[in-house]
């Protein structure tokens, strides 16, 4: 099934095209896009066609910085109603929870990701966004975009206070803009794009956030917005992605994040073939296998970014996963 984004995630490209004397509703149209769904908000539009509409404007504008140029042009209301969910949270945490709870309705194929240890500073969290592509040659300037918007989203909900650590990407240098844009340290052709930041930030409360507005947008998004049945067994896998290491990646947590009963979510994976402990286990070695063969996180404090109760169990897991213990696994770096 084709991966789908609402159009608020091309917001301000006509503009910003038209300043290069450039069509952007010919290159829209050129690859699947209409006039009207690239004007109206709202629209669901392929995400294969905005990455490639990202990618041909940067060339055709000889502008290594396109993703972070339209950045500008954009803010938190592009993410349309989880935008309202995000504004009224309790703190960045909570913002940070609802926003991963809720992104399939902006697009399931942008997954954010909390890690409570990051993969680059010791100490410090990491909010990681992954684009689905084919390559990540494909969706270069749409990752740019999108952590650009991610950083702008929280500067308005933080404040002057707010500073990241790091910026990382999994891709090499574009441009020159990177400082200007984010103000820290960049990292290029890291194992994941995201933003590192102090833990401290996690608990800065939302000023002028109302628990009416928040109750109101939540029921909103629930009483709109509903899984579809061929999607359930990725967006159960990408909610355990968001989740992993918390309580909220117990199933329970996972049914009420997707608004779904246990048993017919159980019912709906069945004819997928697949079981909710599955996809769990599946999530978990490939999460556990990045983290021993990309970073240099102790192996204790990966039994936390996984969700195990203690080493030993973690080890048991690996050894039947993969043939080897962690720190086997480290060693080589590849798995026969």
């Amino acid at each position: 099934m084709e991966v789908m984004v609402r159009s608020s995630g091309l917001q301000g490209i006509i503009t910003l095209l038209e300043s290069f004397s450039i069509d952007a509703i010919a290159l829209s149209e050129k690859y699947g896009v209409n006039k009207n769904d690239l004007l109206n908000s709202d629209s669901l539009i392929p995400l294969k066609s905005v990455t490639a509409i990202l990618e041909e404007s940067a060339i055709l504008t000889n502008c290594d910085f396109f993703g972070l140029e339209l950045s500008k042009f954009q803010d938190i209301e592009v993410l349309g109603p989880i935008a309202m969910v995000v504004k009224n949270a309790k703190t960045i945490r909570d913002a940070l929870r609802l926003a991963t709870k809720y992104m399939h309705i902006h697009s399931p194929g942008i997954v954010l990701t909390v890690f409570e240890q990051s993969s680059y500073v010791s100490g410090a969290v990491e909010l990681s966004l992954s684009v689905e592509s084919e390559s990540q040659s494909d969706c270069k300037q749409c990752l740019e975009l999108c952590l650009a918007d991610l950083h702008k989203i929280l500067k308005f909900i933080i404040g002057e206070s707010y500073h990241p650590i790091a910026v990382a990407f999994t891709h090499g240098k574009l441009s020159n803009k990177y400082r200007t844009v984010f103000g820290s340290k960049i990292i290029f052709n890291h194992f994941r794009t995201g933003i590192h930041l102090s833990p401290e930030i996690l608990d800065i409360p939302i000023k002028l956030r109302s628990e009416a507005y928040l109750k109101i947008a939540e029921d909103y998004i629930k009483n709109n917005y509903q899984l579809k049945n061929e999607e359930i067994d990725t967006k159960v896998e990408k909610m355990l992605y968001s989740f992993l290491g918390t309580e909220q990646a117990g199933k329970e947590h996972i049914c009420e994040a997707l608004a779904i009963h246990p048993r017919t979510l159980q019912r709906k994976l069945a004819k997928k073939g697949t079981k909710f402990e599955e996809i769990k286990e599946q999530v978990r070695k490939k999460v556990l296998f990045g983290y021993l063969t990309k970073t240099n996180t102790e192996l204790q404090k990966l039994t936390e970014i996984i969700g195990f109760s203690e080493l030993s169990s973690m080890s048991r897991a690996c050894k039947k996963w993969f043939g080897k213990t962690p720190s086997e696994v480290r060693q080589t770096s590849s798995i026969e």
